[in-house]
């Protein structure tokens, strides 16, 4: 048998990224999409219940050695345990003492102390009389408000500050079942610009959803809050499985690469190409039933 033919009878194996992964020799159609989940949707708030945000729970998973962080969602750069909480540092105000160098630069938090009168001159006390020079136990104390909050140790991002996570998934049309299915790979945890000292979105880590998806299936209190009947609330794996989230395509794979926001800007436009190539996907499945 050629090398050729027995190559084609193997099948290729399953991505190893995915919680539910798809035999390829199935697989009919398939499209790399990015989507951005705002945390602070009302849709999505049950992913960020007070003391039960997927953020905390993400981090604390890395914590405990049980989630490999990575530096992007190429997951192929991991990160140790120190880099992933220098990400997670406070940086810009806190490291000079909550001024920023705008701030700095225009004379706040200057240690100066008002220069003292000239030995033997009088002072106007302030009741237009003349004070003498007074003992050292009289002088008062000098106001030191203008240095700035004294900083004792490293601020880090609580869980609740962090409410952006970007979610990398297939696109893929099932040829054997005939059906569109939404494949996650991975899930960045970012900094909310916002947030941000530098007003832009940061990347804390990406995490690979096999992973993820395994780490809340092992963990009860990983629950997706549902307040209007909280006798039903989900483990967030089956919330993933059932897509309880809202978040809007930001992305489709492209030669150049380039995001929603860098061919149409942040508007309406955006906005109306996002939805566009939802609905091109949902039409992708509706064109396999008609055949």
């Amino acid at each position: 048998m050629s090398f050729g033919a027995w190559a084609q009878e193997t099948s290729v194996n399953p991505n190893p990224n995915s919680a539910h992964p798809i035999d390829e020799a199935d697989i009919q159609y398939r499209a790399q999409i990015w989507r951005r989940m705002d945390l602070n949707e009302k849709i999505n708030q049950p992913f960020f219940a007070e003391n039960n945000q997927i953020s905390k729970f993400l981090i604390d998973g890395v914590k405990a050695g049980v989630l490999t962080p990575y530096a992007n969602d190429s997951l192929l750069t991991k990160l140790s345990l120190e880099q992933f909480l220098d990400r997670l540092k406070l940086k810009g105000k806190l490291e000079n003492g909550g001024l920023t160098a705008e701030e700095i630069a225009a004379g706040f938090g200057g240690e100066a102390k008002p220069a003292a009168p000239a030995s033997g001159s009088g002072a106007d006390d302030g009741w237009g009389t003349k004070k003498t020079e007074t003992s050292k136990a009289e002088k008062p104390a000098v106001d030191d408000f203008d240095k700035g909050p004294i900083v004792a140790g490293v601020e880090y991002y609580i869980p609740k500050q962090l409410s952006i996570l970007e979610i990398k998934e297939d696109a893929i049309i099932d040829r054997k079942r005939s059906r569109l299915y939404f494949d996650i790979q991975a899930i960045t945890l970012k900094i909310p610009a916002s947030q941000s000292d530098a007003g832009l979105e940061d990347i804390v880590a990406s995490f690979r959803f096999k992973d993820v998806y395994k780490f809340f299936k092992n963990n009860p209190n990983c629950i997706w809050f549902n307040s209007t009947n909280e006798m039903q609330h989900r483990n967030m794996a089956d919330a993933f499985d059932l897509r309880f989230f809202s978040a809007r395509i930001i992305k489709k794979g492209n030669a150049a690469n380039k995001d929603i926001f860098d061919q149409f800007g942040d508007g309406k436009e955006a906005l109306k190409k996002s939805q566009k190539l939802e609905q091109q996907l949902q039409d992708k499945e509706a064109e396999m039933w008609e055949n």
